[in-house]
């Protein structure tokens, strides 16, 4: 990455709109290096930053329509206050042309991880997340869970190990903090991949149709 470009991403604030455009607009590359670095650490603040400022970046109205939420919901999923689904975060992943994967992270606690398991279970989370569809990661992060030995997951991310089933259980839309926990834990951690470019629908003209002449009729 280029190390100017670096500079500018460490030091701009959420209100700097001009240079978010210039940076993250219609971008994909540039998005998915800036959401891999936000989210190397597992930190919920850092991700839901960097999320918050990629969507302000964009034609937000769009953005919600490509990514199928309302345009106030976008804004209050991803401004940067409140702990997304990992739903909707696949969906603006969706929108923004960008795909999630998982790869081994560095350091970090090994309390829940089996004996050689890292590599299948990174395969197995990108398998699921590469497609952005919800119901493939949900199952996939149940399936790595329970493949694990849960109290020593439980310790290793700081969740109750009730906690950690019902979230994990496969039933519930699991937000971004516990997943993250959850991925500290694992010594794993999400990164995101630019996909090619797919072409949009065009958007529908807003409005009402314009007035014919008096006794004119409709092509």
């Amino acid at each position: 990455m280029d190390d100017t470009l670096s500079d500018k991403r460490r030091q701009m604030v959420p209100d700097n709109k001009a240079l978010l455009v210039s940076l993250f607009r219609d971008n994909p590359d540039a998005i998915a290096a800036y959401l891999t670095d936000k989210f190397a650490e597992n930190d919920l603040e850092a991700a839901t930053t960097g999320l918050s400022q990629v969507m302000q970046a964009q034609n937000v109205r769009m953005l919600a329509r490509d990514a199928g939420l309302r345009r106030d919901r976008l804004y209050s999923t991803f401004g940067g206050r409140i702990d997304p689904q990992i739903s909707r975060i696949l969906k603006l992943y969706d929108a923004l042309n960008v795909q999630a994967a998982i790869a081994p992270a560095g350091g970090g606690m090994d309390l829940a991880l089996q004996p050689d398991s890292a590599e299948p279970l990174t395969n197995r989370l990108t398998k699921a997340f590469v497609g952005n569809h919800a119901e493939e990661a949900i199952l996939a992060l149940k399936e790595v869970v329970l493949g694990q030995n849960v109290s020593a997951l439980a310790r290793a991310s700081g969740i109750q190990r009730r906690t950690i089933y019902k979230t994990f259980g496969g039933k519930v839309d699991p937000h971004l903090s516990r997943v993250l926990a959850l991925f500290a834990a694992l010594r794993v951690r999400l990164v995101v991949v630019a996909l090619p470019h797919k072409p949009r629908t065009s958007r529908p003209k807003l409005g009402r149709p314009p007035k014919l002449p008096a006794g004119g009729s409709r092509a």
